[in-house]
């Protein structure tokens, strides 16, 4: 099942690849420069404390998924995560779902095709306790598709990355939360 998975993968990547031409590095370089030039827009508010700043700036920087492009992208997991988690424990909703997203193993979001298709050929890193704990501070406060997440999550977990999930959840604030804390050896947690 693995192989013909891999299989349809690379045969939709060539497809794709035939289908596109030279318009998919066209379009990610036009998204890459897009969230690049955002930045301006949105450093000076989040260095003073804004939340939703943060947390608009930690979605120019978001995110590598684990696959081979990630070597040629813009886009940085730790910058994004630390700009998600000064959001986040400001109690800022969506960020506060965005980390439960990415810590899932779900970190790319938006139009980005490339990426999309180097997530699929790689895998994300995944911490399921440290997902599990944003997903739950997200749900309680009510973030639209979070509780959804949440239900997912507890349905995957292992025992241990419960047990995690518990301890982490006592005191959120102070959580690993950006991703050097959370992957400090570059290794994906409960896989």
């Amino acid at each position: 099942m693995v192989i013909l998975k891999r299989f349809l993968l690379l045969g939709a990547l060539a497809f794709a690849v035939n289908l596109a031409g030279c318009f998919t590095p066209v379009i990610e370089g036009a998204t890459e420069f897009h969230d690049s030039y955002k930045r301006d827009a949105f450093e000076a508010k989040a260095a003073a404390g804004d939340p939703v700043a943060q947390y608009k700036l930690g979605n120019t920087y978001c995110c590598h998924a684990g696959g081979p492009l990630d070597t040629v992208s813009i886009y940085n997991n730790a910058e994004a995560t630390h700009w998600y988690c000064r959001a986040a424990r400001k109690d800022y909703g969506p960020a506060q779902l965005r980390l439960a997203q990415i810590y899932a193993g779900h970190p790319i979001q938006g139009f980005r095709v490339a990426q999309h298709v180097s997530a699929a050929i790689g895998s994300a890193e995944t911490d399921l306790g440290v997902a599990l704990m944003w997903a739950s501070v997200a749900a309680d406060q009510g973030v639209d598709n979070a509780e959804a997440l949440r239900t997912d999550l507890t349905a995957q977990a292992t025992p241990a990355q419960h047990a995690r999930s518990a301890a982490l959840m006592k005191n959120w604030r102070t959580a690993p939360c950006g991703w050097n804390e959370v992957f400090p050896s570059g290794k994906s947690v409960g896989k």
